[in-house]
């Protein structure tokens, strides 16, 4: 798989809240860092996303852009709103940066 399929897989993954498909699309040392500093691994997806679905069912993902190995977005949860920053290759997504509105 190409390192965009990755990164289509994982945004996917997010649209759809769905961690499995989330994890299959990172790397095994993936770092999501989330509010107040909190770093979520590939092993605790599952407990990411389960907290996600508390504010709704699908995020919308917006305004994206791509650079080389960076991707930005803005994403959107029941009235959660956030942005993203992601690194990827072609073993997946390496790691994703949140900032929340």
């Amino acid at each position: 798989m190409s390192a965009q399929d990755k990164l289509g897989g994982y945004a996917s993954g997010f649209t759809h809240l769905d961690a499995d498909e989330i994890a299959d699309n990172v790397t095994s040392d993936y770092m999501l860092l989330d509010q107040n500093g909190i770093v979520h691994s590939k092993e605790g997806l599952q407990a990411y996303i389960t907290g996600l679905r508390e504010h709704g069912d699908k995020m919308d993902i917006t305004e994206v852009m791509v650079d080389g190995g960076k991707a930005w977005c803005k994403w959107q949860v029941g009235e959660v709103v956030g942005a993203g920053l992601i690194s990827f290759g072609d073993e997946g997504v390496t790691q994703e940066q949140l900032f929340f509105l």
